[in-house]
């Protein structure tokens, strides 16, 4: 995983797949807040567990490439 600050410009490895964790630590927001973010969007991957008659479990996986697009989407550019 290669993550690297330079002038406040986060550096993702598009090959790397990111747990919600990863992405929260590194863009310092709240996990809840990543899995809003990415819940719909196309190439993410969840892998849901269910057990019967209980609640179900999500496990998600961003791909870089997918939170680059993501982050590229959701920067405003300063003049």
């Amino acid at each position: 995983m290669e993550v690297r600050m330079e002038s406040n410009e986060t550096t993702l490895d598009p090959g790397f797949c990111y747990s919600v964790k990863e992405l929260a630590f590194v863009w310092n927001v709240s996990p809840e807040s990543i899995r809003r973010m990415f819940e719909e969007e196309p190439g993410v991957l969840i892998f849901k567990i269910q057990r019967t008659g209980r609640r179900t479990y999500r496990n998600i996986r961003i791909p870089g490439r997918v939170a680059l697009r993501v982050q590229s989407r959701s920067t405003v550019a300063v003049p």
